[in-house]
């Protein structure tokens, strides 16, 4: 059984991928192409093969450019907002010509094996986060799906604390307000609170 990367192993892994270290680009998409994909699916939303491009371009945009980061120890919160940048500069060239769709409203069989209300509650979030402004919908799946802190949200998005603090409050106070709209949604995560 393998143990968490730390920092110090976040930091070993920057130095040897500064040093053109062979294996350390795998490394990194070992440790961290998962958790980048993940945030892409739920700030896109898109379809698995345009999910597979921006998950490419993050991490060819990291190789580039891992000689510029500053804390080698906040590796996961750097790709993190390399991956907002992405998608932010996705959505620019889209022009959001339609809502978005759900991981499991793509061709991805695995959706028919789920839950159907689970299914319904994961269409429904996405159409609450379709109807978010882009900087909302980013920092409310940060805070409240991906878990980071105040100040981790601030650093990601390279924004202030307090206006961190102040989208994080706004989307949250939008997002309570649509789940009206949306009972399977509602009842999910008022399940998931008890």
């Amino acid at each position: 059984m393998s143990l968490p990367p730390n920092d110090e192993d976040d930091a070993r892994l920057v130095v040897a991928l500064v040093d053109g270290d062979p294996h350390a680009r795998t490394t990194l998409f070992d440790r961290y192409g998962a958790h980048i994909q993940r945030v892409l699916a739920r700030i896109v939303g898109s379809q698995e093969i345009e999910r597979a491009d921006l998950l490419h371009e993050v991490f060819i945009r990291a190789f580039e450019r891992i000689g510029d980061l500053r804390k080698p120890r906040s590796l996961k919160h750097w790709l993190t907002g390399i991956a907002m940048l992405i998608s932010h500069e996705w959505f620019r060239r889209r022009k959001r010509s339609g809502p978005l769709r759900s991981p499991e409203q793509s061709e991805d069989r695995r959706a028919t094996s789920l839950d159907p209300e689970a299914v319904e509650a994961v269409r429904a979030f996405y159409t609450v986060m379709d109807r978010l402004e882009l900087e909302e919908r980013t920092v409310f799946i940060l805070r409240f799906v991906e878990g980071m802190s105040l100040q981790e949200v601030a650093d990601v998005c390279n924004v202030s604390l307090s206006t961190a603090r102040r989208r994080i409050r706004h989307a949250n106070i939008r997002f309570r307000t649509m789940l009206v709209e949306h009972p399977a949604l509602l009842e999910r995560l008022t399940e998931g609170m008890k």
